[in-house]
């Protein structure tokens, strides 16, 4: 019974304290309901004369549609390739390094 009241009293200063932050609400519109999937990328950079290669990532189960792909210049030399599902809003970031590593993020 003590444990259940200190544990009701931790709880209660928590709340007011403003620590505790919501969890969002599952929708099925954001996928996050559905199962991971493993989806392999073509990383083909326009500005990189040589052949695009496959990635292998896992995203939300609700990314069935192709993503939108944009390249940016990086930090020290780097390509980044950001895949965006337009359903879900999930974002994939695809790191090249000058010494040809690739960074998933």
């Amino acid at each position: 019974m003590s444990r259940t009241i200190h544990t009701a009293v931790a709880l209660a200063a928590l709340l007011v304290g403003g620590s505790i932050v919501a969890a969002p609400q599952a929708s099925a519109s954001t996928g996050c309901c559905l199962p991971p999937v493993t989806v392999t990328l073509r990383v083909d950079d326009p500005c990189d004369p040589c052949p695009a290669f496959p990635v292998t990532v896992c995203v939300p189960g609700g990314c069935d549609e192709s993503p939108c792909v944009s390249w940016r210049n990086g930090a020290f030399g780097r390509r980044v390739a950001t895949y965006t599902w337009r359903s879900t809003g999930h974002q994939v970031e695809v790191v090249i390094t000058r010494r040809g590593e690739v960074i998933i993020r």
